[in-house]
Order: C-alpha cells, then sequence, then structure tokens
C-alpha cells in the first residue's frame, strides 16, 4: 500500500493575482497531512494495522538448554529446565520454568509457515475435548518476532487462531529461544513434573505424535 498523497496543483499565478490562502489555514493542512502520514507508517509497520505487542525483556535464571541438533540424541535430555520470566501479550507477567507438573512448552514465530500449519491443529484437536495425558499443561513462547514479516502482532495472530495456553513474549534479541536450545519453529520441550527436560522436537507434528510423548512424562 503507497503511503504517498497527492501532491498540491502547481502555483501558476502571479504575485499580486488570485485568491490568497491564509497562512493558518496552510498550516493546518500541513499538519493533517502529517497526521495522515503517521498513520498509515504505523499501519505499515505493524503489518497490516494490529496493535504493536508491549516492549518485552526476559530474565533467564538457571542454565540455558544446548541447541538441539539435527539429528541423533538430544544434548538437553535431564537437564533442568531454565525459568524464563517476562511478559504477555497483555504486558502481565508471565514465567516458563519448572511448575511442580508435566508440560509441554510450544516455541512459535508469527511468521513461520510452518506454526501457521501447527497451531491451527493442535487448537482443533483441543476443541474436539482432547487434552494432554499425565495432567500435562501447555505454555508458549512466542519468538523472534519482527514488525516487518506476515501475521505481526503475534498476539493477534494466535487469538485469531483460538490460543488459549499461557504466552510468553520473548525479547527482541531471542533470549528465550537461545535458552530453550529450540534451532527450528515449530518447537515442542517436554518436560517431567521435577522440572528436568524429557525431549524437545521440531516440525509439524500430528496431535497424536505430541500425545505419545506427552504419556511418558511424569
Amino acid at each position: 500500500m503507497s503511503t504517498r498523497t497527492r501532491g498540491m496543483p502547481r502555483r501558476t499565478s502571479s504575485a499580486g493575482t488570485g485568491p490568497r490562502i491564509p497562512l493558518a489555514l496552510v498550516a493546518i493542512g500541513i499538519a493533517a497531512i502529517v497526521v495522515v502520514a503517521a498513520i498509515a507508517a504505523i499501519a505499515l509497520t505493524s503489518g497490516g494495522g494490529g496493535a504493536p505487542e508491549p516492549a518485552a525483556s526476559i530474565r533467564v535464571a538457571g542454565t540455558a538448554l544446548p541447541a538441539l541438533p539435527a539429528d541423533g540424541a538430544d544434548p538437553a535430555i535431564g537437564a533442568p529446565l531454565p525459568t524464563l520470566t517476562g511478559v504477555g501479550p497483555d504486558g502481565g507477567s508471565v514465567v516458563i520454568g519448572p511448575t511442580g507438573s508435566p508440560q509441554v512448552i510450544a516455541v512459535v514465530a508469527h511468521w513461520c509457515p510452518h506454526c501457521q500449519v501447527e497451531v491451527p491443529k493442535i487448537v482443533e484437536w483441543q476443541r474436539a475435548g482432547n487434552s494432554l495425558p499425565n495432567g500435562a499443561t501447555w505454555t508458549t513462547l512466542s519468538t523472534s518476532i519482527s514488525a516487518v514479516q506476515p501475521n505481526f502482532p503475534p498476539s493477534a495472530w494466535l487469538e485469531r487462531e483460538g490460543w488459549t495456553a499461557p504466552v510468553l513474549t520473548d525479547d527482541a534479541a531471542s533470549n528465550g529461544l537461545a535458552a530453550l536450545g529450540i534451532t527450528s519453529f515449530p518447537g515442542f520441550v517436554f518436560v517431567h513434573s521435577d522440572g528436568t527436560v524429557a525431549g524437545r522436537m521440531t516440525g509439524e507434528l500430528e496431535p497424536a505424535q505430541i500425545v505419545a510423548v506427552a504419556a511418558t512424562l511424569h
């Protein structure tokens, strides 16, 4: 969408001829153009008019998990889950960390096409009356946030899809993502009730695959 406005007609009358426009009206007109341009710029940078996410910061307590390799054993198995403290889309406090119960942490990026497939798939599964076994709960890290990428802001995307799990908003440097050691999206971190990592997976998964791993949590 172009933000250019139509140019004013060129002044062709000589000095002292033609109607004069009071300077006050000229100033008002210029101010109105500036306001309209500013609104258009905000709409463009928000990816379609959505409200920007609140400024996010992440505090990481504990040791970051090692990066998940493309293949082979997950080096994070048995490691304690670090605690990530920050804010959600509404600015309220959200924590990802040991809870005393099994949990599945979903790591999603709003511009990721695979996440755009995975999130509605899980929502549909939940709406059919399904839930994770062993009392496991969902938590979400919304990461790699960019105002120039699709589906910004991510809060609007997740709300539109009907995602109801708590969401922690990552910071501009994606420190939350680094702490969980996830290297592609979507990512899933499976955690035992004692706060140790049971395993991690990435890519589009069927709900049955997630349930199978969650069933091993204790």
